[in-house]
């Protein structure tokens, strides 16, 4: 390094090399609330026991069609359902029902989630086929960048794409990002940090990679939005409506199954999403060093977090929170699954 002594250029490589990692969920999760944060990503508790059936289920959606987008125009042989079926295997799981679902009909708030998991993927390749006009460049790609600011590098963001693929109709380069939903929403993917961080990079990694050449761009990232919901059973009519058993249009029309958005970003927006990116790192590793104080962010949604009746227990004091902690968590490595890309970048 010019103009930089042996000694200091090993100051910056050790520095480099311990800096931390972080991905979409801890950023996500810093910003609900730090103490969270701190009890999930700085201390590693995970309840007991605990089986989180909607990340399991999104999971499973998202390894079926991976394997479904084969490269260029191939599809795998295995229809993303009964590979679903097959990467269930014997685990028994329940998801809790859309809200549409409960309030129309008598019963339990939850389902079966291998069933409804292959219920989805049917009724979605009815939809879409075999999407003849993708040319798939690449499925569920790992990647890692470096978040700097000032020459300094903070910390390594490390997430995997869906998958990237031009669309042979418009000829242009487009972001797959697969999401599992009970309600789909749209308004708020505008400022999406998940796919704004993914399209502030991938210029860079798609040419690193030789998908699309050193004059293109990518135009946009298409959301492939599937509703957890099972099929409405009711006869159609030739437009699509439900009907009704007297063969009238029933007033009550399901939601859309299935949503593809397309949300277009600007090169001014890599910048804003980069530069927010870098701000959140630098309080995130205050926090870590003890040079910003670890909050709450209390609200009513509290009572959905893991961590409700410990924090109850935090507030009062004294010691009963800790061996609350004790009997009902485990500690795990929540970066585990990056410490190979942390290396390679290194």
């Amino acid at each position: 390094m010019k103009g930089v002594s042996d000694k200091e250029a090993q100051a910056l490589l050790d520095r480099e090399l311990n800096i931390p990692v972080f991905g979409t969920s801890e950023r996500s999760c810093f910003r609900r609330c730090p103490q969270k944060w701190w009890w999930t990503y700085r201390m590693g508790l995970v309840p007991k026991g605990d089986h989180p059936d909607a990340l399991w289920f999104g999971i499973g959606i998202h390894e079926a069609l991976a394997q479904w987008y084969g490269k260029g125009f191939n599809r795998s042989k295995v229809h993303p359902a009964d590979y679903f079926l097959d990467w269930c295997g014997d685990e028994e799981r329940v998801i809790r029902r859309s809200k549409e679902s409960w309030e129309l009909e008598d019963g339990p708030k939850f389902e079966d989630a291998k069933l409804l998991g292959q219920a989805m993927l049917e009724q979605y390749i009815d939809e879409y086929g075999r999407d003849q006009d993708w040319e798939v460049l690449a499925v569920e790609h790992p990647f890692i960048i470096k978040v700097v600011r000032d020459g300094v590098p903070l910390a390594y963001f490390a997430s995997t794409w869906d998958g990237v693929y031009r669309d042979a109709n418009d000829g242009l380069v487009y972001l797959m990002e697969h999401k599992t939903a009970a309600q789909i929403m749209l308004a708020y993917l505008e400022l999406d940090d998940q796919g704004g961080t993914y399209w502030a990079v991938a210029d860079s990694i798609c040419r690193g990679n030789g998908w699309i050449s050193p004059r293109e761009h990518l135009a946009g990232i298409t959301y492939n939005f599937l509703r957890k919901q099972f099929p409405d059973d009711r006869p159609q009519d030739d437009q699509g409506n439900y009907l009704n058993k007297d063969g009238t249009i029933s007033k009550r029309q399901p939601a859309p199954y299935f949503v593809r958005h397309i949300v277009d970003r600007s090169p001014k927006e890599h910048a804003s999403q980069m530069n927010r990116m870098a701000d959140e790192v630098a309080w995130m590793n205050a926090v870590r060093s003890g040079e910003l104080p670890v909050i709450k962010n209390t609200t009513r949604d509290c009572t959905f977090c893991p961590f409700f009746d410990m924090c109850k227990l935090h507030e009062r004091g004294g010691d009963a929170w800790i061996e609350f902690k004790d009997a009902r968590f485990d500690q795990r490595d929540p970066y585990e699954r990056h410490e190979l890309l942390r290396k390679s970048a290194s």
